[in-house]
């Protein structure tokens, strides 16, 4: 649910803006290190938005937003 509510906002974000959806059943070992990397709890569904090596936004479950991400986007500029 949270993944077609981000997919309908989608053109909220900007064009060139990189999305990577991770298959966590598959790549467990690498959400894992994410998880690590960026110091967040792991959450699924997540939402995190990296910016020069670092995460300045996660958002999880019903928090996930293509608009949300939008203005933290611009907020992050």
């Amino acid at each position: 649910m949270a993944k077609r509510k981000f997919e309908f906002e989608w053109d909220a974000l900007p064009a060139e803006t990189p999305v990577y959806f991770l298959d966590l059943l598959n790549y467990r070992s690498i959400s894992n290190s994410i998880a690590e990397v960026f110091n967040v709890h792991h959450e699924s569904p997540q939402l995190l938005l990296i910016k020069d090596g670092e995460c300045v936004y996660e958002a999880s479950h019903s928090e996930i937003s293509a608009e949300d991400a939008a203005e933290q986007m611009t907020v992050n500029s």
